[in-house]
């Protein structure tokens, strides 16, 4: 049996990519050395083989990804702002410390060799991006340890928001930057009742961030909705749910800078530009009003919100990750007995309204009382799973994500939120960053506090696969150099059958000095730097690795029982040679990037 402890709240799931560490060092190193004395070229017939030593520390994988799995449109190649109290220790895998750019929707990072995460010194950063054609992405990222940390963040689409959200672009008159009032509304969107209205009180002066007045004839408004009550929304909030940059209504840093626990009763993006310039903030103050799910629990009480219940609002500087206390919203019934959250702001953000509560630091709003979670999975179904504590009405409370299980194994849960009812749900992994996979099970409601150990039971036989067991030895090669190399980062293949049936398509591998060091996906067992990887025989693969601000694919091939090569494309070759009596494919990949 084997068990899996989880030691705060982690809503970051869990997505890996391959990139071919920073060698520039050790390429100039290394010509100096060869390049003294004689006409001949110093390193003609000479193959060298460098091994890479260790300049990284705990490579991290920031994976961007539209939140809406039905949507084609995908976040690309973008800017990416890298901010917040340990910046100065993040570095993109290639070594740059500045203008990291994300590829693919893909952006491998590392910390440098003298950081010394620990879990009494832990080391965050803020990661921010303007998409174009999604709303402001923006999350703070904690690291405790020198290991992969793999870190999903959901983008919402404008054109195509998905189910749980809703989404409004609007264009407005302007005169000389002055509105003469608008009434901007947000219906509600598919699997959500929520709303919400924003009101410009006319005679309203368009200001920039530094406050000063912008004169254009034009506002355009992009506004997000999304429900907290909602799975498929969650992923894609902005700043996720554990964040440790939240500070009081004086600037002062709430629990220390340890994180607290978000549990969301709405949240509101709003973002305006005025002649292409972004509207901060406002010489009258816009009225906004959220209409909320009658069904959101109110973390204090454990019962349904009613008129009368108040809830914090919190607002989010994107830029540093920084979230504010705003006050505390009480919520009133219309004439039609909606309940409403309203509140008045002269300026621009994301816009939460949650209760919190924190296990580290200054805990509060915890039992420190531990929860056990017994999987029951039947043979057959062991992969990889989230395990999610939720209120009776869904909203997200903690979560261990990416686990690999298999019948008899244990989650736990050192310590639960104080509330009166929970439940524990299971799902297919990554279903609150991937709301195309299902739940499989969850709990009878019970109060965590002393429940002690629940029991999920799921899944049945399936369909008997066609498996085939593969080996990788991974190599890197100067394009225009004789020189081998033995590399280190981010590698992933891509089952593109999988994909096609909404089934998680990802097998991920970080490889350090040439050797598998961490390994994740449904057809991966065993742990500690020794992996075994089975992927579906039959089933069309890609293979990607993104460094130094270069992307590297392989083309699409076949996985197959039998030798075959891997087609020549954008710096990926290899071969495969298969053993019958191990149904095993030995794959040979080799990555030619251009040495600097």
């Amino acid at each position: 049996m084997k068990t899996h402890t989880k030691y705060k709240d982690q809503e970051i799931s869990r997505r890996i990519i391959i990139g071919l560490s920073s060698i520039a060092v050790l390429l100039t190193v290394t010509l100096l050395i060869l390049s003294v004395g004689g006409c001949k070229k110093p390193n003609e017939d000479i193959k060298l083989n460098v091994n890479e030593s260790s300049l990284t520390k705990a490579p991290v994988l920031v994976h961007f990804a539209n939140a809406n799995v039905n949507s084609m449109n995908q976040p690309q190649d973008f800017d990416v702002e890298i901010t917040g109290k340990d910046a100065a220790l993040v570095q993109m895998d290639g070594g740059a410390t500045s203008g990291f750019k994300a590829s693919h929707g893909f952006l491998p990072l590392s910390l440098l060799r003298e950081a010394s995460p620990s879990a009494t010194s832990p080391v965050t950063f803020n990661v921010s991006a303007q998409i174009p054609g999604f709303a402001p992405l923006v999350q703070t990222i904690t690291i405790t340890k020198d290991t992969a940390t793999i870190v999903d963040i959901g983008a919402i689409e404008y054109a195509h928001p998905p189910k749980g959200t809703a989404v409004l672009t609007a264009v407005s008159p302007l005169s000389n930057g002055v509105s003469n009032g608008a009434t901007l509304n947000l219906q509600a969107g598919a699997g959500m009742v929520e709303t919400a209205q924003i009101n410009i009180q006319p005679g309203t002066q368009m200001l920039d961030q530094n406050n000063m007045p912008v004169n254009t004839g034009q506002l355009s408004s992009n506004i997000v909705n999304y429900s907290a009550t909602s799975a498929t929304s969650y992923g894609a909030f902005p700043g996720g749910f554990s964040p440790t940059n939240v500070v009081d209504a004086t600037g002062k840093q709430v629990n220390g800078g340890y994180p607290i626990n978000f549990v969301s009763a709405g949240l509101l993006s709003i973002k305006m530009t005025a002649g292409g310039t972004q509207v901060r903030h406002f010489s009258k103050p816009l009225k906004v009003t959220m209409k909320l799910d009658p069904h959101t629990t109110n973390f204090v009480t454990g019962k349904d919100v009613k008129a009368g219940d108040t809830v914090p609002l919190w607002s989010l500087t994107e830029e540093t990750g920084q979230w504010k206390s705003e006050g505390d919203v009480t919520i009133t019934a219309d004439g039609s007995g909606n309940l409403m959250a309203i509140f008045e702001t002269s300026h621009l953000c994301c816009f939460n309204l949650d209760w919190s509560w924190a296990i580290t630091g200054r805990p509060y709003g915890t039992c420190f009382s531990p929860l056990t979670v017994r999987i029951h999975c039947g043979a057959g179904n062991s992969g990889i799973y989230d395990v999610t504590i939720c209120t009776p009405n869904n909203q997200y409370l903690a979560g261990a994500h990416g686990e690999y299980v298999h019948d008899g194994d244990v989650v736990v849960f050192p310590s639960v939120p104080n509330i009166e009812q929970c439940k524990v749900v299971i799902s297919g992994f990554n279903l609150y960053l991937n709301p195309g996979l299902p739940i499989l099970a969850q709990s009878q409601l019970f109060n965590p506090c002393s429940q002690g150990a629940i029991d999920l039971t799921f899944g049945t036989p399936p369909a008997n696969p066609t498996f085939v067991n593969v080996n990788f030895n991974i190599q890197g090669h100067c394009s225009n150099k004789a020189i081998n190399l033995l590399p280190s980062g981010w590698f992933f293949l891509y089952d593109a059958g999988a994909a096609k049936i909404n089934q998680n398509p990802w097998t991920y591998i970080y490889v350090s000095k040439g050797v598998i060091k961490y390994a994740f996906g449904t057809g991966i067992t065993g742990g500690g730097g020794s992996y075994h990887i089975r992927l579906f025989a039959g089933d069309q693969y890609y293979m990607y690795t993104y460094n130094s601000f270069e992307w590297y694919e392989s083309a699409l091939f076949t996985m197959a029982a039998r030798n075959f090569d891997f087609p020549s494309h954008n710096g990926i070759t290899g071969t495969a040679i298969y053993d019958a009596p191990s149904n095993s494919l030995n794959i040979n990949v080799k990555f030619s990037v251009h040495c600097r």
